[in-house]
Formats: structure tokens, C-alpha cells, sequence
């Protein structure tokens, strides 16, 4: 591309614009005000929200990032900054999140002194992001911003950190902007492909374990087509409950924290694993010991050092698409005994996903607050979850039927629902968003509820409150017996007049048979709403009883 004078700072604007990065979220320093300057010359090109707290700004980023596959920017300042931020940054690295993150740092004479706020960015980002990079001079930051974006999407995507002095980032540069280059396509191996459809062919009760580059690279379709042809049970990785329709024959359930009888059944009885876009993490794989001990395991993904990770009978570098269209074509239709098989495990997915099979302790019952927002709003309604316990109601009672309609951290970060609400509606703004979050996520991130009071941004969010931090409750309780917890209870503010005086309109709700009225008032607000639901503290999830529910 040509080239014109410009400061280092607005190069990397420039930069981002020509790469199609067109939202960036911060919280403004002094390190990179040309950076600024260029998104305030570029405001028609590039949306810039200014956020509250830097780990808020990446949870926005890294849920847009989620939901629209291509990377948001972050920019902060050195220590405060960067360190804020890292929560975010560790979440898009756990759930392979394209992001861009950029650090304006200490002039480059005083780097390694300790000087004022620095971080030596390498070490503290070392294993946190995908890469971290540092441009040397002015002239390499068009280059440097290139790479940052190549590199978030490249093969598993995930977070990129640049380090940029603040001197660098104030000098002059007619450095080219680099022209951006198509992502490369990871083709599998055609030999492989057959081996590994031969292995389907000839198991007897096989499972596929859908993941998150499924929903980065738009294979859901694929991946229907794929076990329909195999007659294959498909169960989504954890918190990938929008990988495909969960009403198709052939969804066998997530895999959550908590396991339902016949599940657990299913993945004993499994005589081969097929790991389709999942990195297999701790929980999807129950720390290994369900799915990938001593059973045959073929491994698609586009990253070998993520199928090095794991001792399978067959790895395939591959994207998606490619992967998937080429299996179908060798896959032999499934026999009686197969079909009769799937047929079971998505019926018995049925019927632990109705509601009014579980009973709640207290005045509001989440799984009918579920069951009345699934008969209220549409399947293109995007649902955002934080960490907690409250959150297995979401994905035991919510049906997902199309793609990109789920954000939420594998990482277990919790502060993630509201500022992740407000980055999924900026990705998806013609569609509904509805953030679940506990009290105690609440107060980690509330503040960015005034951020998209800010913005104008009609995101519905409902506190699921019931003054404990449950699951470690019940763990104390379930460790030391009961009366022995320390540090988990809870003193809750008034969530609703928090949110009045954001801006917001906010509605409390007491009993299960107020909330479908509070939720339409609320989802009728022309801004943001919120939702405060008062639970009973042993209503911790939808699984055994009370306090055990979660172990």
C-alpha cells in the first residue's frame, strides 16, 4: 500500500484499518497518544470504546472476537495497563480468541531499569498470549501491527500482545503499510483422511467431540453434514453448546462440569474418541481421564503443538471445512446398531434438557426463568454466561440452534458476562443479547454496565443472586462438613439500584412468577437493563441435591 508520513502510534491505526480490524476497546495513557490521535482521525473506519477497566476491555474484545472470528484491539498502557488486561488476554488464549493487544511502554532508553510502570512485557506475557512482539523502531510498527493481526487467526488463533516504547511510537515513519495477506488453509492429508474414515467405519460406538474452531471457522454446517453421513453422536466441548443445532438427531449433550447418567455411560462405552476442533481441554476432557486414557483417539485440529499435546492414533493438521467435507465423502452410512445408538443419546439429552425435572429450593427457580426467555426470544438471540455455578442452568435448559449465538470463558474467569454482553452486541448488533452473571461477577466488571449506557447499547443482563460464592461453598461443605465455610458468604448491594444509577432501568424479582414480566419490561428498554434475580443459596446447579449439586 502507499505510504505518508505519519507518527508511529498512527501507523498502527492505519495498519489495523487496512487488516479489517474495525473495533478496538481502552482505557486511554499517555504512552500511546498518537495511537489515539489516529482512531480520533479514523472514527468513520474504526470504533473505539473507552472502557472502565483494561480486564473489561478484554472481555469485550475477546467475546467480539468470538462471535465474529476476527480479532478486536486492545489498547493500554505498560503495567496497570497491561496487567488489568491480562485476565481477558489469558480467556482469548484459553478459548483460541483472535485479539490484538497493544502496549504503550517506557521510552526505549530506560527499558530494563525498572523504570515507572514497566513490565518486561515477554516474560509477563510469555505464556499468557499467543506471541508477544516488540518493533524495534518507528519504521517496523506497519510491520509489527501486520504480523499481530496474521498471527491471531493464524492456525489456532489467539491473543497477540505488542510492545511499543512510547518514543518509538512518537516518531516519524513513511513506512509502506503492509498489504494484507489471506489466511493460510490447513489442507489435510489425504491419506490420513482415508485411514481415519476406515477407523470411524469399523467402530462400534464411536464419539465426536465438537470444539471451538468449529464455531472460528464457520463449520457448522460441515460438522452436521459430517455425522449425519456417519450417523455419529456429537457431544460440544465445554461451553461450545452453539457448535450445531442442539435439536439434530445426532447432539448428544455438553460436556460440562456435571455429567448426566446416560453420558457418562456413553463416553465409558465409546470405543473411539473423534476430536473435532477441540484443543481438549481440563474440563471437556475431565482432566484427560474420561476421554483420552487408553481409548483410540483421532485428533483434528490446526496447530501441531496442540496435537502433540496428546498420544492419538491419528492427529490431522487441518482446518475445518477441508477436514470434515473430506471425511464425509469416505464415510460408509452407519449400520442399524449405530443409528439405533445416536437415536438414544440425543433422546436421552432430551430429556435432561426439560425443564421441571429438578426442584429448587428457593422462590425463583432458574430452570422456569430459562424455559420462559426460550419461549420469549428467538434462536438468533446471543447469550452471554459469566463463571459460576448459575451458569450450568444456561446449559442444561438452553437449546442452542445456530451458530454464534454463545459466548462465555472456558478459562473460569468470572467478571466476564458484562463487558462480554457489550462486545457481543457490537458483533452481532442486529441481534438480541441477554448476559447471565452471578453477584460475584457482578462486582468484579458491573462498572462496564455504564460503558453501554455509553455506547446506547440495549444489552439485557440478569444477576443471578444468591450472596454466595456457591460451588466453593459447597466444596468447603463437602470437605470440612457443613457450618465450616469461611470467605464464601456473601453481602449482595441492591444490583437494581446499581444499575439505575449507571443509567440503566433495572427490575428485581423475588419470585419465578415475576420474571417474565420484569424481563419484558426490560428487554422493551431502549438501552441497557438489568435483571436482578434474589435465588436461595442452595440452589448452587441443576444436578444432585443442594450443596452436592456440583460435585
Amino acid at each position: 500500500m502507499g505510504s505518508e508520513c505519519m507518527k508511529g502510534g498512527e501507523a498502527v491505526v492505519e495498519t489495523l484499518i487496512a487488516h479489517g480490524v474495525d473495533t478496538a476497546f481502552t482505557v486511554p495513557g499517555e504512552s500511546f497518544l498518537y495511537a489515539l490521535e489516529g482512531m480520533r482521525r479514523n472514527t468513520d473506519k474504526i470504533r473505539v470504546v473507552s472502557v472502565r477497566q483494561e480486564g473489561g476491555g478484554a472481555f469485550m474484545a475477546e467475546a467480539y472476537g468470538k462471535l465474529t472470528g476476527r480479532p478486536a484491539a486492545v489498547f493500554v498502557s505498560r503495567g496497570p495497563g497491561s496487567s488489568n488486561a491480562a485476565i481477558g488476554i489469558h480467556t482469548a488464549m484459553q478459548d483460541s480468541t483472535p485479539m490484538v493487544v497493544f502496549v504503550g511502554h517506557v521510552n526505549s532508553k530506560s527499558m530494563g531499569r525498572e523504570s515507572f510502570q514497566e513490565i518486561n512485557q515477554h516474560a509477563f506475557f510469555g505464556e499468557v498470549a499467543k506471541a508477544v512482539l516488540s518493533p524495534e523502531n518507528t519504521d517496523d510498527i506497519p510491520r509489527a501491527a501486520a504480523e499481530a493481526v496474521r498471527l491471531s487467526t493464524d492456525g489456532r488463533p489467539g491473543p497477540v500482545v505488542v510492545q511499543i516504547p512510547r518514543d518509538v511510537s512518537s516518531m516519524d515513519t513513511d513506512a509502506e503499510i503492509p498489504n494484507p495477506s489471506p489466511r493460510a488453509v490447513h489442507v489435510p492429508d489425504a491419506d490420513l483422511i482415508a485411514k481415519a474414515a476406515a477407523m470411524i467405519d469399523t467402530a462400534k460406538a464411536p464419539l465426536v467431540i465438537a470444539g471451538e474452531m468449529i464455531s472460528n471457522q464457520n463449520a457448522s454446517a460441515e460438522l452436521t453434514d459430517f455425522v449425519a453421513a456417519g450417523g455419529l453422536p456429537v457431544m460440544s466441548a465445554y461451553r461450545r453448546l452453539d457448535v450445531m443445532a442442539n435439536s439434530h438427531a445426532c447432539y448428544a449433550g455438553h460436556l460440562e462440569i456435571n455429567r448426566y447418567e446416560s453420558q457418562l455411560a456413553a463416553i465409558e462405552a465409546c470405543d473411539l474418541v473423534i476430536a473435532v476442533g477441540s484443543r481438549l481441554d481440563g474440563i471437556t476432557s475431565a482432566d484427560e481421564t474420561m476421554l483420552c486414557i487408553g481409548k483410540p483417539l483421532i485428533h483434528i485440529y490446526p496447530d501441531p503443538e496442540i496435537l502433540d499435546r496428546f498420544e492419538s492414533d491419528m492427529a490431522i493438521d487441518s482446518d475445518m471445512k477441508p477436514a470434515l467435507d473430506a471425511l464425509r465423502r469416505h464415510l460408509a452410512p452407519p449400520d442399524a446398531q449405530r443409528a439405533a445408538r445416536t437415536e438414544t443419546l440425543h433422546n436421552d439429552f432430551l430429556a435432561f434438557s426439560q425443564t421441571g425435572n429438578f426442584t429448587a429450593y428457593g422462590d425463583v427457580d432458574l430452570a422456569r426463568v430459562i424455559d420462559t426467555m426460550d419461549r420469549l426470544v428467538d434462536q438468533e438471540t446471543t447469550i452471554v454466561t459469566d463463571a459460576g455455578s448459575f451458569s450450568r442452568w444456561i446449559h442444561r435448559y438452553r437449546r442452542f440452534e445456530r451458530p454464534h449465538t454463545k459466548a462465555g470463558p472456558m478459562s473460569g474467569a468470572m467478571g466476564y458476562s458484562v463487558p462480554g454482553a457489550v462486545g457481543a452486541k457490537l458483533a452481532r448488533p442486529d441481534h438480541e443479547v441477554i448476559a447471565f452473571v452471578g453477584d460475584g461477577g457482578f462486582m468484579m466488571t458491573g462498572q462496564e454496565l455504564v460503558t453501554a449506557v455509553e455506547q446506547k447499547l440495549p444489552v439485557r443482563i440478569i444477576v443471578c443472586d444468591n450472596a454466595v460464592h456457591g460451588s466453593i461453598l459447597a466444596g468447603q461443605d463437602k470437605t470440612f462438613g457443613p457450618g465450616n465455610d469461611i470467605a464464601t458468604v456473601l453481602q449482595s448491594p441492591d444490583f437494581a439500584a446499581v444499575a439505575r444509577a449507571y443509567g440503566a432501568e433495572a427490575f428485581t424479582v423475588t419470585r419465578t412468577d415475576d420474571f417474565e414480566a420484569a424481563f419484558q419490561k426490560a428487554r422493551a428498554a431502549k438501552g441497557p437493563s438489568l435483571v436482578h434475580l434474589i435465588t436461595d443459596r442452595r440452589d448452587i446447579a441443576p444436578y444432585g441435591e443442594g450443596r452436592e449439586a456440583v460435585h
